[in-house]
């Protein structure tokens, strides 16, 4: 079973390096640069997807990962969504990213990524010791106009949960909902109403910012497997 993993703004395939390297097995990172819609980006992982497979998002990583359940959820054998964002953007997350693009274009991307990247390590300087470096430079190194694009699906990004809820073909998907507790973007009051939609495994990770899948790898790497353990995957 094919496990496909979807990055989040501004981040690739190292996003997931520790759980590539622990679960191995047939691990494919979707593509998020070339669009500049969560429909688009669904719709382009679709296409290079065998007609069943796992999936799995942080972040607009997630929301991706949730506009494919709204789409194709008779292809999908499971779903992890993690420190994400199920509602539509509001009207004060557009302004603050207004005022960040115009930043992005009179000073570069990695006027953006610095301080963003010190809100995922606030709670934690060890973290933001180990990992905060080496994600802000693999960030800024992203085009400018990848980052315009990504921004535009974040503020363009559809309401999910009147999608998911009530549709029978959606609760059958296994579904597993992680947060850090200490999630500054995308925090863990975000993330109820996922949790809600009926068969849907939460789990809060004490200590844990924005970036589970590199703050808590063991945990996040844990969740994929049982997922991938699921009946019918």
């Amino acid at each position: 079973m094919r496990l496909i993993l979807v990055p989040g703004h501004l981040c690739g395939a190292w996003l997931y390096a520790p759980q590539v390297a622990a679960l191995g097995g047939d691990i494919a990172i979707a593509d998020i640069t070339r669009d500049d819609s969560t429909a688009a980006m669904a719709e382009r992982l679709l296409a290079g997807a065998p007609e069943r497979f796992a999936l799995a998002g942080l972040s607009l990583g997630g929301m991706v990962a949730l506009e494919v359940l709204a789409r194709a959820p008779e292809r999908l054998a499971g779903v992890c969504v993690m420190d994400t964002d199920p509602f539509a953007a509001r009207p004060v997350e557009q302004a603050w990213r207004a005022g960040q693009q115009a930043l992005v274009r009179d000073r570069g991307t990695e006027a953006f990524v610095r301080p963003f990247v010190a809100k995922f390590f606030a709670h934690d300087a060890e973290a933001a010791v180990r990992l905060g470096p080496q994600m802000a430079a693999a960030m800024s190194a992203v085009p400018e106009p990848v980052y315009h694009a990504q921004s535009r699906a974040l503020d363009g990004r559809a309401d999910m949960l009147p999608r998911l809820s009530g549709r029978a073909e959606v609760a059958r998907v296994p579904l597993r909902v992680l947060v850090g507790a200490e999630d500054r973007i995308c925090p863990p009051r975000l993330h109820a109403g996922l949790a809600a939609l009926p068969g849907a495994v939460f789990a809060e990770l004490p200590g844990c910012g924005h970036i589970a899948s590199l703050e808590r790898p063991e945990a996040v790497t844990a969740q994929l497997a049982a997922l991938l353990r699921a009946p019918g995957t």
